[in-house]
């Protein structure tokens, strides 16, 4: 039987490659491909070129008008950024700026019809790889996915101080169950 540091850097090691087998696409982009599969022709550059932060930002644009601003506050990026992603967007024919009735200063972002047929075969892309994720995981018992579940939020819930990971007020170094 394997120590509580011996399985430890296993699990580490195992979440690097894994995290290097699903960012490295050997066969081109999976992602980009199922989205022109699903798409028209004539949008195959647009969609090939369009960064992935830009169709993100794009899927937040069509759940309802919103600024600049806006955007960047429910995406949590920087005004900044999603400037340039949008005016990428815009000049890709998948946005549109309207200005907003009494206010000079404020735009409104709306996908245009082109960009919805972007936003919904990125949304279907989206459910085939949580259904793949759900095919995956249930070859797991409920307390193996209980388990993970935990170990995934304290991963979510843990911040970095240097380059060491930490959760809460946990005790650097504990060697505790060894």
């Amino acid at each position: 039987m394997k120590t509580k540091s011996a399985l430890i850097a296993d699990i580490d090691e195992l979440i690097g490659a894994v995290g290097d087998k699903f960012d490295n696409d050997e066969d081109g982009d999976a992602e980009r491909d199922f989205i022109v599969e699903r798409c028209p022709k004539r949008l195959e550059q647009v969609i090939r070129s369009t960064p992935t932060l830009s169709v993100h930002l794009l899927a937040v644009i069509a759940e309802g008008p919103v600024s600049v601003v806006g955007l960047a506050a429910r995406s949590g990026q920087l005004k900044g950024t999603v400037s340039k992603h949008v005016q990428r967007l815009v000049d890709a024919g998948l946005v549109a700026r309207t200005p907003i009735p009494g206010n000079r200063k404020e735009i409104e972002l709306g996908p245009t019809a082109d960009g919805e047929l972007v936003v919904d075969a990125h949304r279907r892309l989206h459910e085939e790889m949580a259904l793949g994720m759900h095919d995956f995981l249930r070859r797991y018992s409920i307390a193996e996915l209980q388990v993970l579940a935990k170990m995934l939020r304290d991963l979510q819930a843990a911040t970095k101080v240097g380059v060491r990971i930490v959760v809460g007020d946990d005790v650097v170094g504990d060697e505790a169950g060894e």
